[in-house]
């Protein structure tokens, strides 16, 4: 969630500016720091209320640049190919 600045300016306005953080996959309390940056740009609801939002809107650019999903990517790519190939020699 931390690592999409255009999900943000979805929540709290174009205009919006939030200072995400440089490494998100090192903050040591992700769910903190969701809601600081929320309430900081003027969102009063829950950060949880926006969970789903940030799951359809997540770009996957901006993804990418996250080495957890990379590795995630990867290990699909990987599990798809196995599948793949089990079906190609079950026939």
């Amino acid at each position: 969630m931390l690592a999409d600045v255009e999900v943000f300016r979805t929540i709290l306005g174009r205009g919006a500016e939030p200072s995400l953080p440089a490494a998100p996959e090192r903050e040591v309390d992700p769910k903190q720091s969701l809601r600081h940056i929320l309430q900081q740009g003027g969102f009063r609801r829950g950060a949880e209320s926006v969970h789903r939002l940030f799951g359809e809107e997540v770009r996957f650019e901006a993804l990418r640049k996250l080495s957890a999903f990379q590795r995630f990517e990867d290990d699909l790519r990987e599990a798809i190919r196995a599948i793949a190939r089990a079906s190609d020699g079950g026939d």
